[in-house]
């Protein structure tokens, strides 16, 4: 997996999640935390998880492997919730810095939640988080529209699109060996 390309992979989330927290921050407190009936209760809780998600996981890259994700309790309102962002995506930019090919192909060990141990290569965790916080604010997405409010797109080519890198092309394939 080449390093470049999970870094553009991050700046998208970032971008993606920049942009939820936009809308959602257009929402009276009431409907943010108002019980939706769904996966997570709320807005304010699907946002929790979210950068839960995000959050546990740059730990498990570090070598750390907490043992819960942060509760709506601990992130009550949308700006603990932003705040908590901004720290995720400040200590993952300099994790991102630093990070290699043979460290992103590496086999990478970490303790789950319920104590039992798993191992990927370190590219495919990453792969994984951007695909679950993508799954999550499409969550959102359908909770802001039951609430009446209009979400904004957060697709991956709109990312391109609103960035001007929609002219890029996809690197020629390798020959096969």
């Amino acid at each position: 997996m080449d390093v470049a390309f999970i870094a553009e992979l991050y700046k998208f989330d970032r971008w993606a999640n920049e942009k939820m927290l936009m809308v959602v921050s257009q929402l009276d407190p009431d409907r943010f935390t108002q019980e939706m009936g769904s996966s997570f209760s709320s807005v304010r809780d699907t946002l929790v998880h979210l950068v839960g998600g995000e959050w546990i996981w740059l730990e498990r890259w570090m070598g750390r492997s907490p043992h819960a994700l942060p509760t709506p309790a601990e992130l009550p309102t949308l700006a603990d919730i932003s705040a908590k962002f901004a720290q995720v995506h400040a200590d993952r930019d300099r994790f991102l810095q630093k990070l290699d090919a043979p460290k992103l192909n590496a086999p990478l060990s970490y303790v789950n939640q319920r104590g039992q141990t798993w191992t990927y290569p370190l590219w495919q965790m990453m792969v994984h988080v951007v695909n679950h916080s993508t799954y999550h604010r499409g969550q959102i997405t359908t909770l802001l529209r039951q609430l009446g409010a209009r979400p904004l797109m957060t697709d991956f080519l709109f990312y391109y699109d609103e960035n001007n890198l929609s002219h890029m092309t996809a690197p020629a394939p390798r020959p096969a060996q």
